[in-house]
């Protein structure tokens, strides 16, 4: 092999080693912009799950509380029958008072059928997230802070009040 021969394939083998470094270059690259879409995609996935997990949680917390003002509706009827109940029993006639516990009675499987609860009051602390004192008094037989008396009945829907109960509360001095 001649001088010009071993030249021109030296030649050759350069070119042929730069094409070479220039697709290595070119793969690197485009295995680099393949790896970034592939975490682009996969982020957005994530993302979209998210979404459609928080989608669901917030449909059915809606759900959850979507016929709270149609009960809130009820609140008034249900003190009604209460106070029936009460003049029925001052008036000594048991036929009305039977009528209006039936009604009571039906009123609170319908609250309770939709997750609506009474507010304990009786006997226990005042508690200003279920409790609205209208009156306090000072009786030294009992502990300060007690609910002594319950002037309008308070309701819950699972874990929010609808309507604080109207109380009087014991303050001691």
């Amino acid at each position: 092999m001649n001088s010009l021969d071993k030249e021109h394939k030296s030649k050759d083998t350069e070119a042929h080693s730069e094409k070479q470094n220039n697709v290595n270059a070119e793969l690197e690259n485009a295995k680099k912009i393949a790896e970034e879409y592939k975490d682009s995609l996969q982020r957005l996935q994530a993302e979209f799950e998210n979404f459609s997990k928080r989608t669901e949680r917030e449909k059915q917390e809606y759900k959850k509380y979507l016929n709270a003002s149609l009960l809130e509706e009820f609140f008034p009827l249900m003190d009604t029958v209460s106070e029936g109940i009460k003049h029925a029993e001052k008036a000594n006639n048991k036929e009305m008072k039977h009528g209006f516990e039936s009604l009571e009675k039906q009123l609170g499987k319908i609250f309770e059928k939709n997750g609506v609860r009474k507010i304990e009051t009786r006997g226990k602390k005042f508690d200003s997230n279920l409790h609205d004192c209208l009156m306090t008094t000072n009786e030294k037989e009992k502990k300060d802070g007690d609910v002594l008396e319950e002037f309008q009945k308070g309701y819950t829907l699972h874990d929010k009040v609808l309507r604080p109960a109207k109380v009087k509360v014991n303050k001691r001095e």
